[in-house]
């Protein structure tokens, strides 16, 4: 083994004993035989000791690493694929990186400054926050944002090169292609800061006289160029995966078996209707599989002394009858006002008993852009879409259970429920929520999400709903939800939320929480308010 990756103690992981048994001394030789991966475990290091020469390192990821010494101009193989956003490099080897794969890292860079999704990892995901950072800086319009999707919509017309469904691509409920991100790029980043009159809407084909370009064209030719390869590359291999042994089987458990189980050890329960927001196999079967589901739900509360509160998330969209994504998103609320309905209006034992428990539990958090949105202290750090998850969580996109489900053709059917429980340290014995006051006390929770969807069950092409736990979507989200969390029991007049909430390790604060949903244009509703709609 070579005195280079000896003096390497900077990397403090168990699996890296297994180097000095490797003969070569080769870097990537090294990796391979540590088991650690070149895509996740290289980033944020100290590798001045490492020595390059002669390794093979296409496809490594080391952003944020130092670099220095390391003689990568001395690799033996490198590619577009290497990750050195943030990275340190001595000036010669950086030199070297330009020449051999062109100005591209210095533009990633610059781009890495808004946007934090990669776009060799997740291109798709870099393209549509990409979009969202660009959507908040072209400021305000008669107190709207200029940037909106219509405004998009018109200035990729008056350029000439038009996208067919374009929320739904943006959202991720329809695949983004690779002509369509190159677009897409090649316009942010031409119409990065507006400048023009600040008072006008108006569009014209001269449109980039109004803006400063983020990168100069060439550097926005090679990002375009980029990504639209790596979006072709990550395509085919999701494409490959779904097609390899995942219809063999039934993936998942089925969906309501999955709900009662969790719900009987969670303090809140999150039905959110991404794509579709409820499930149904057969038509016939919509209100008594939603009434089913109720009942078990019921029951569970029931069974012991904890108490649960249920919540759904709904965007209500722009009410534009020429955007498909504003009737898809008003059916999606309309679906789950008539299963309420149902349950209220349809003869059957108990059902005034079942309505008063669902009344005494339920909170709609309902997105409606058209709302009045107050100022609020503290502006909160989380966008609207870490509460509807309106756009695919990058640490999902593509992976395998995410593919389980929706493949790469389904991505409009995407349906989540999330749980909310103490952790195992902190719950024995004690209620989960109550009526009685308790205002003192650190509560600690954990987050569970699952993803559900209608698979196939039998060579005859029936579905059934079907559900697999997800990982955990990100920080943001985890804000996000306790917010949601905290804001609910609120407006259900309990007691008994803590002045001082973890969940997964984050500090919640619970403090003007109803407001910081309505300053991203959430209403949160009663049942009976939602049913008046």
């Amino acid at each position: 083994m070579s005195e280079s990756a000896k003096e390497s103690t900077t990397i403090e992981e168990p699996n890296l004993v297994a180097l000095y048994e490797e003969p070569t001394g080769l870097f990537h030789n090294l990796v391979s035989a540590s088991g650690l991966d070149p895509k996740k475990d290289f980033r944020n290091r100290d590798l001045r000791s490492m020595h390059f020469a002669g390794a093979e390192i296409d496809g490594f990821d080391f952003s944020g690493s130092d670099l220095r010494g390391t003689n990568i101009r001395a690799a033996k193989r490198i590619a577009k694929t290497n990750v050195f956003t943030r990275a340190l490099l001595d000036e010669d080897d950086r030199q070297w990186l330009n020449r051999k794969i062109g100005d591209i890292l210095e533009s990633f860079e610059i781009i890495a400054r808004y946007v934090s999704a990669k776009p060799t990892e997740a291109p798709v995901e870099f393209v549509r926050e990409l979009a969202q950072r660009w959507k908040e800086r072209g400021g305000y319009l008669s107190g709207k944002p200029r940037h909106s999707d219509r405004y998009l919509d018109d200035l990729l017309r008056w350029q000439g090169t038009p996208i067919r469904s374009l929320t739904p691509k943006l959202v991720g409920r329809t695949n983004l292609k690779p002509v369509d991100a190159d677009v897409l790029v090649r316009l942010f980043l031409s119409h990065w800061d507006y400048v023009g009159d600040p008072n006008s809407g108006e569009i014209s084909a001269r449109s980039a006289e109004l803006y400063k370009p983020l990168l100069s064209n060439a550097e926005s030719e090679g990002v375009c160029a980029y990504v639209t390869e790596r979006i072709s590359e990550v395509g085919a291999q999701a494409r490959s995966r779904a097609e390899t042994g995942m219809t063999l089987s039934v993936p998942g458990q089925d969906t309501s078996d999955l709900i009662a189980t969790e719900f009987q050890k969670a303090a809140a329960f999150f039905q959110i209707g991404a794509g579709q927001t409820v499930l149904v196999a057969r038509p016939e079967g919509a209100l008594i599989g939603f009434r089913n589901l109720v009942n078990r739900l019921r029951a569970i509360d029931g069974a012991d002394s904890r108490d649960r509160i249920l919540i759904w998330t709904l965007d209500l969209g722009r009410r534009d009858f020429e955007d498909p994504e504003s009737r898809l998103r008003f059916m999606n609320v309309e679906a789950l006002i008539s299963r309420f309905k149902a349950l209220k209006l349809f003869v059957e034992r108990s059902a005034n008993e079942r309505w008063d428990w669902l009344r005494s539990k339920t909170v709609i958090v309902l997105h409606d852009t058209r709302s009045v949105r107050p100022n609020v202290p503290r502006i909160p750090l989380f966008d609207p879409h870490h509460v509807l998850f309106s756009a695919i969580p990058p640490r999902w996109a593509g992976s395998p259970e995410f593919i389980a489900l929706y493949g790469t053709e389904r991505l409009q059917e995407t349906n989540y429920t999330v749980f909310l429980r103490r952790t195992a340290e902190g719950s024995s014995g004690a209620r989960e929520l109550s009526d009685q006051p308790t205002s003192h006390g650190h509560h600690n929770y954990e987050l569970r999400y699952f993803g559900h969807a209608l698979v196939k069950s039998n060579e005859k092409g029936d579905r059934q709903p079907r559900g697999l736990e997800l990982n955990a979507p990100g920080r943001s989200y985890v804000e996000a939800l306790g917010t949601v969390f905290v804001a609910a029991a609120s407006i259900l007049g309990l007691q008994s939320t803590p002045a001082e909430l973890s969940i997964d390790g984050m500090t919640i604060d619970p403090r003007h929480a109803i407001e910081k949903l309505r300053h991203h244009g959430f209403l949160l509703l009663r049942l009976d308010e939602f049913m008046h709609l």
